[in-house]
């Protein structure tokens, strides 16, 4: 109990999103080695894979090995057809007793590709909505859009590339899913006056697999809305305001700042999970108090970059950049990283030390990432009790200076820009994405708003 006390801190900020612990990965990760490669996507295919990148049903390194246009080999079919296979599996659905094989051919065409994820699809025992009647593949899997071709037509003969191979699954994915109306639940709500309708959907900033696709009535939300409305635009914000006031630009280092003894813990731990010894040094107390954290959530490279792009946050940002839909912030990086910036230095180090002996003690960061994980399947659960509970029991929202800084002024502040969208003249629909604790926590943003009169309603 005392070490989940001692965590507290850390759930709040996953739960409540100040400088998205998604975007602080970001820059702490290029000192531990990592250097981003910008992946070469094709403009028809970006926005289906936005989706389907989150289903775990391929790994993100396709992206960046160079090969992602090319013709699909027969190793990575295998994968592909493995992770949709799995990804189907969750859906619950009974499994006829058919052997289903693979082409290992040199070349791999688009017939093949749409034959075997049809295959695949029909080796379950499909509910009478998804229209399955045994006909022929091709047919089937165009009438439902899992393929669409070119201008050429389906091009069936030709070799398909990995990009075509991996939109196609993905798209079976979503339908699958949207046929039995499964998918993540997540936290929504709906706030309506006069013309004006709003949907509130609480994010978490760190995500996983089963997060994706979500409910076709959240993703139906958003496409009805006029706007989306984030904390902070983490994706086109003003990053080098916040890389500024994250690391020292004068020459001095964390050594330099805080007592001997910290700073040793500090290379301890980086010790201890086989770090460079420098790999904070650059960054102030409050920066590392809040990336050390994020060691522990993931087990690898590829985990911490899947973990990135997959926050619920970044999603929407993304997809609202790809629609051209417009994109407001209620407070913006510059509020936030002036709010964690600003506390005093000698608190900073305070707070860095509850942080560094939670991590080394036995299970520390193993802890910290028990608790994203649950946090992560009450959300994918819909379950607002539950997540509530594991903020309530961990969380220690309480009144004091830390809580303040968080929370309190913050709730209030969003609450009357909420408010001022809602009393807009005209009719508009909107869309709002903050981290989940500000929705979910008694004397929060919802709270905050039917007090100010408006009809707010959780959909489930």
């Amino acid at each position: 109990m005392k070490l989940n006390k001692r965590w507290s801190k850390l759930t709040r900020l996953a739960g409540t999103g100040a400088l998205s612990l998604a975007l602080l990965l970001g820059y702490v990760l290029p000192a531990h080695g990592q250097t981003p490669v910008a992946p070469i996507i094709s403009p028809w295919s970006v926005t289906t894979l936005n989706d389907g990148e989150k289903y775990g049903i391929f790994p993100l390194a396709w992206y960046e090995d160079g090969s992602f246009q090319q013709s699909i080999p027969a190793d990575k079919f295998l994968t592909l057809m493995e992770g949709t296979e799995k990804k189907l599996d969750l859906l619950g659905l009974k499994k006829k007793n058919v052997s289903l094989s693979t082409p290992t051919d040199k070349v791999i065409t688009r017939e093949a590709v749409i034959t075997s994820l049809y295959k695949l699809l029909a080796n379950y025992e499909l509910p009478a909505a998804f229209e399955m009647t045994g006909g022929n593949p091709i047919d089937y899997m165009k009438k439902k859009g899992l393929v669409k071709g070119t201008s050429t037509g389906l091009d069936l003969n030709q070799p398909s590339t990995v990009e075509q191979a991996t939109v196609m699954a993905s798209r079976l994915v979503e339908f699958a899913y949207d046929t039995v109306g499964g998918g993540a639940e997540g936290l929504m709500w709906k706030v309506t006056n006069g013309k004006n309708t709003m949907y509130l959907l609480g994010s978490i900033h760190m995500g996983i697999a089963d997060m994706y696709p979500m409910q076709k009535d959240i993703r139906e939300a958003y496409e009805e809305s006029d706007e989306l409305w984030v904390e902070a635009d983490i994706i086109n914000g003003d990053n080098d305001y916040l890389t500024q006031k994250m690391v020292y630009t004068d020459g001095t280092t964390l050594k330099d700042h805080v007592s001997a003894e910290t700073y040793q813990k500090v290379q301890t731990l980086l010790a201890k999970l086989q770090l460079p010894a420098n790999s904070f040094d650059a960054y102030k107390p409050f920066a590392v108090s809040l990336s050390v954290p994020t060691l522990g959530y993931v087990d690898s490279e590829t985990d911490v970059q899947f973990a990135m792009l997959s926050g619920i946050d970044r999603y929407f940002l993304t997809k609202a950049m790809l629609d051209e839909k417009p994109i407001n912030e209620l407070e913006g990086i510059k509020l936030q990283a002036d709010l964690l910036s600003g506390v005093p230095a000698e608190q900073q180090e305070k707070e860095l030390n509850i942080i560094l002996d939670s991590a080394m003690a036995e299970k520390g960061l193993e802890e910290s990432a028990k608790l994203l994980k649950d946090m992560q399947t009450e959300w994918v659960e819909g379950d607002l009790n539950g997540f509530t509970q594991i903020m309530t029991t961990h969380g220690d929202f309480g009144e004091g200076e830390v809580n303040q800084r968080l929370l309190g002024e913050r709730d209030k502040n969003m609450a009357m820009k909420l408010a001022e969208v809602l009393e807009k003249e005209g009719e508009t629909t909107s869309f709002v994405v903050v981290g989940a604790a500000h929705f979910s926590m008694k004397g929060m943003v919802i709270d905050h708003l039917k007090a100010k009169g408006y009809h707010v309603q959780q959909l489930q």
